[in-house]
């Protein structure tokens, strides 16, 4: 089968598995019931859509000796939590059924609250559009010959989709990819421009028309 390569892109991001995001936070959700709440957020990453009540209204710092001052416009503790300026950028763009639900972030004596407004970003959107016989930088995940991971970040235009990528939601998950989550360009400037990108480590992805 022969592709050619449209004018067009999309963004992905790995920072599903960035260490850095990673903060020490616990939530009243897996106080009530951890393996619900691990549930909860297994299918957030799958791009499930989920009603509010799944997520998280609280969170507060787990431990009494770490000390976390501030937090980034884009976290995780296993769910995922994104600044009201990050939010706001987001509800510019057609988001479908991906859900910004306000949570409130304590330090660990759950009552000094942090400074600002707080969202859990529970995802709800998937395409099925990966084209891995155009995508060398993909290896296929342990066990599973039909689900990809990308092999680094950073890599432009190693990872190819069908041009009905285009279609849709400006954010998503892809069906056939762990580990990653894709955006719109249109998205991808808006966070730039308002210097909200940097954690996401975008990279640039191509998009194919099959020519037969």
């Amino acid at each position: 089968m022969s592709y050619r390569t449209l004018d067009a892109r999309v963004w992905a991001t790995n920072c599903l598995t960035d260490g850095e995001l990673i903060y020490g936070f616990r939530s009243d959700k897996s106080l009530e019931d951890e393996e619900r709440a691990a549930d909860t957020m297994s299918r957030a990453e799958r791009g499930e859509p989920q009603p509010a009540d799944h997520f998280p209204k609280e969170m507060y710092v787990a431990s009494e000796f770490e000390k976390i001052k501030t937090v980034p416009d884009i976290f995780t503790s296993g769910f995922w939590v994104v600044s009201a300026r990050f939010a706001e950028v987001l509800r510019r763009f057609e988001l479908g059924q991906t859900g910004l639900y306000p949570v409130k972030l304590f330090h660990h004596d759950r009552k000094t609250p942090f400074e600002g407004e707080y969202f859990v970003l529970a995802f709800g959107e998937t395409k099925d559009t990966f084209v891995p016989e155009e995508s060398p930088e993909a290896d296929t995940v342990f066990m599973r010959k039909d689900v990809w991971q990308a092999k680094r970040a950073n890599n432009k235009d190693s990872l190819a989709f069908d041009k009905s990528v285009l279609n849709g939601v400006d954010l998503w998950m892809e069906k056939k990819i762990m580990y990653s989550f894709f955006m719109s360009v249109r998205l991808v400037e808006a966070l730039k421009a308002e210097k909200l990108s940097q954690k996401l480590r975008p990279y640039r992805c191509r998009v194919v028309s099959n020519l037969h």
